[in-house]
């Protein structure tokens, strides 16, 4: 059964909040982020064609992790990308759908992120985190 977790912002991430919506899934958690033309951290990325940048699609997916283990942001730290294939860009108007797997060794957490916008793969990302202490 999905559990859709409110998104509580946090005021030291602002002007970057990288999630509009998440839900858990067995397995991990499903998420998205809404890419907008407007978003002051885009402009000039680029000025004819918006494009979400990939390391934004990382910061979208640990905010997601955050949200998904402690309903709030800052509760975990990126370890390593043990990898990241970035296929197609996510532009301005594209909602950015997050399917990730997450693993937990009670020392790190492990997550394999498909990321889609319209039935299409623009990322791969696998990543290990830890819990901040």
């Amino acid at each position: 059964m999905a559990t859709a977790f409110p998104i509580r912002r946090d005021s030291r991430r602002l002007p970057l909040v990288a999630v509009d919506h998440i839900e858990a899934v067995e397995g991990g958690f499903t998420g998205r982020k809404r890419v907008t033309a407007d978003d002051p951290y885009l402009a000039g990325h680029f000025p004819s064609l918006t494009v979400y940048p990939g390391v934004f699609l990382i910061e979208s997916l640990q905010q997601m992790l955050e949200l998904h283990l402690d309903g709030a942001l800052g509760g975990v730290e990126l370890v390593r990308i043990d990898s990241a294939r970035f296929s197609s860009p996510a532009l301005a108007g594209d909602d950015v759908r997050f399917d990730v797997t997450l693993t937990d060794d009670g020392t790190h957490l492990t997550t394999r992120a498909d990321c889609s916008t319209g039935g299409r793969r623009c990322a791969r990302i696998n990543a290990t985190w830890r819990h901040r202490t």
